[in-house]
C-alpha cells in the first residue's frame, strides 16, 4: 500500500473518510462493551438465582424432639419440634441466628394483653426470587387455657423450586 492511502484526493472526501472510519470503530466499540455487559449481567443473575434454589439453613434449637417433618412441595418444606424449655430461651436462640428478626405477638382484645406467639423471619427474597424462612414458637395450652410447658418451634421455609 502506499504511504498516503488518501494522496490525490481533495481534503473534504479525506476528512469524510477518516471521520466513517473513526465512527465505524467507534460503534464496533460500543457494541463489544454492550456484548460484555451483558454477559456479566447474564452470569451474575444466573449466579444469584441459583443462590435461591435452596432453603435457608436454620438451626434446630438443641433437645427439641422433631414431631413433624413434611416436603409440601417443589420449594416448600416444613417441620414441627417441641422443646419443654421457657419461651424467652428459645426465643433467644432463634433470634442471635444470622439476619433472623424475631416478635413477639400479643392478643390487645384481653385485658392485660396476653402473650400468643413469637414470630422470627429470616427474608433473602429479591429480583422477584424467594427465599425465607418462618419460625413460629407458640406455647402450648390445654383445653382449660393453662399452659402445658411445653413449647412448640414451627419451622416453615420458603425457596425457588
Amino acid at each position: 500500500m502506499s504511504e498516503n492511502q488518501y494522496a490525490g484526493q481533495d481534503d473534504e472526501v479525506v476528512g469524510r473518510a477518516l471521520w466513517q472510519r473513526t465512527m465505524v470503530r467507534l460503534v464496533i466499540g460500543l457494541v463489544i462493551i454492550a456484548v460484555i455487559a451483558i454477559v456479566i449481567g447474564g452470569i451474575v443473575y444466573l449466579s444469584y438465582r441459583s443462590s435461591r434454589g435452596e432453603p435457608i439453613k436454620v438451626k434446630v434449637y438443641p433437645g427439641a424432639q422433631e414431631i413433624s417433618n413434611e416436603k409440601i412441595s417443589d420449594g416448600y418444606d416444613h417441620q414441627q419440634y417441641v422443646s419443654t424449655d421457657p419461651v424467652e430461651q428459645i426465643e433467644v436462640f432463634y433470634g442471635s441466628q444470622d439476619d433472623m428478626n424475631c416478635t413477639r405477638q400479643y392478643d390487645y382484645s384481653r385485658d392485660p394483653a396476653e402473650y400468643q406467639f413469637t414470630s422470627c423471619i429470616i427474608d433473602k427474597s429479591s429480583l422477584d426470587m424467594t427465599q425465607y424462612t418462618s419460625v413460629v414458637i407458640q406455647p402450648v395450652h390445654d383445653e382449660s387455657g393453662n399452659l402445658t410447658g411445653q413449647v412448640v418451634i414451627d419451622v416453615k421455609r420458603y425457596w425457588e423450586g
